[in-house]
């Protein structure tokens, strides 16, 4: 994914103005702040080694140093293509150079500062969660919910993560129009001041609060494991499973395990609801005329997320070891996610023929060519994802 935002930053950046890429930083950035916003609860809640931490019982100060590790790399994939579109500018490297450093430190703190004001709202989350899911906070929604009967579906408990959402990206979005007003009507090296502050609030918080650490962390760890196991009050989706007659498009001897594996997927990662948002954005692309370099990042981005998404079934609550050693062979289970990842193929290859019908930036050949990218990579990740896990834990009992 790294290796992918970066590509797709050199290509957008190539050539362009100082201005352009200023508004570029700038966009970047509400990217950032939007990702911050709604990962945090995916990345770091419930923790994959709880049970490890308990059993180490680790101090307040190493728990929150563990939190920090896993965060960090969902920082540097915003933080580092910050760097390729402030300065990657070949040929004229050097110019305006301090104007590029000022603009590509003041993004960079505001990233970090949203980053880091997303982990402190999210790790201290539980003990007030809890309180709602229990009733002694929140009397105002509990209020508007039985006003509107079939309006309000959000679980008492989770409504504190759903107002963090919003509040994070909003924090984020107040430092970066106060970060451009300080820079253009004061002076630029202004422009850094919101990030500071915000980074700074975040970390003074962080080391009052790091005694008591352990708390919030249990304590949020075990809200968002009755959560994600149904318990606690929290209603299951009343969205309909996938029924087995919609994989009619599956051969016989896979089709129960697709399906199988779609239901799982479907529940952990609403990938239709995804797709349907990144195919309108590709043709918002095709309608604005983007750059040749521009589409091509985005529909390689977009196949690789596609395809990667079939990651999460490979996680043991979703893929355990013996269970798939006695259903089927390693080759079967690459078919069976090879397939998987074939469900969203044929509306890329239509919505692609849509665009070349009245776009004639974009040939028929090159839709075919896309669609045959598609397949491929959707091979070669239900190859690794099967040798990650079905064949080495086969070779671990071998």
């Amino acid at each position: 994914m790294l290796l992918v935002l970066v590509y797709a930053c050199v290509i957008s950046v190539s050539g362009a103005d100082l201005d352009t890429r200023i508004r570029g930083l700038r966009y970047w950035s509400l990217l950032g702040m939007a990702a911050f916003a709604v990962s945090a609860p995916h990345v770091l809640l419930p923790d994959r080694e709880l049970k490890l931490m308990q059993r180490l019982n680790r101090s307040p100060l190493k728990l929150l140093r563990h939190q920090l590790a896993q965060w960090q790399p969902v920082i540097w994939l915003f933080v580092l293509p910050t760097m390729i579109l402030a300065f990657w500018d070949p040929g004229q490297a050097a110019s305006s150079l301090e104007t590029k450093t000022l603009h590509a430190a003041s993004i960079t703190l505001l990233l970090m500062g949203t980053a880091a004001y997303s982990f402190l709202r999210y790790t201290r989350i539980g003990p007030l969660s809890q309180q709602w899911q229990e009733g002694t906070k929140g009397d105002w929604y509990r209020t508007v919910k039985e006003n509107s009967p079939g309006g309000f579906a959000v679980p008492e408990g989770m409504v504190p993560a759903m107002l963090a959402t919003q509040r994070v990206f909003v924090v984020g979005l107040l430092s970066l129009v106060a970060s451009a007003y300080l820079g253009q009507s004061m002076h630029p090296l202004w422009a850094p001041l919101p990030g500071v502050i915000l980074l700074l609030w975040v970390t003074f918080q962080l080391r009052m609060g790091a005694a008591s650490h352990d708390r919030d962390y249990y304590a949020t760890n075990a809200f968002y494991g009755e959560v994600f196991r149904g318990a606690g009050g929290v209603r299951a989706s009343a969205r309909e499973a996938i029924p087995y007659s919609a994989v009619y498009w599956s051969p016989k001897r896979y089709k129960p395990h697709v399906w199988a594996t779609l239901r799982q997927l479907d529940r952990t990662l609403p990938l239709g609801r995804m797709m349907i948002v990144a195919h309108g954005l590709l043709w918002i692309l095709f309608y604005n005329d983007a750059s040749a370099y521009t589409v091509t990042a985005y529909l390689l981005l977009m196949i690789v997320a596609k395809n990667a998404a079939s990651y999460v079934l490979t996680q043991p609550t979703l893929a355990p070891m013996p269970f798939h050693m006695a259903r089927q062979s390693n080759g079967g289970w690459i078919m069976t996610r090879f397939l998987v990842n074939l469900r969203w193929t044929l509306p890329l290859l239509l919505s692609l023929l849509m665009v070349a019908l009245f776009d004639p930036s974009l040939s028929y050949t090159s839709a075919m060519g896309w669609t045959l990218l598609d397949v491929m990579a959707g091979l070669v990740t239900a190859f690794l994802f099967t040798y990650r896990t079905e064949h080495r834990y086969r070779q671990r009992l071998a």
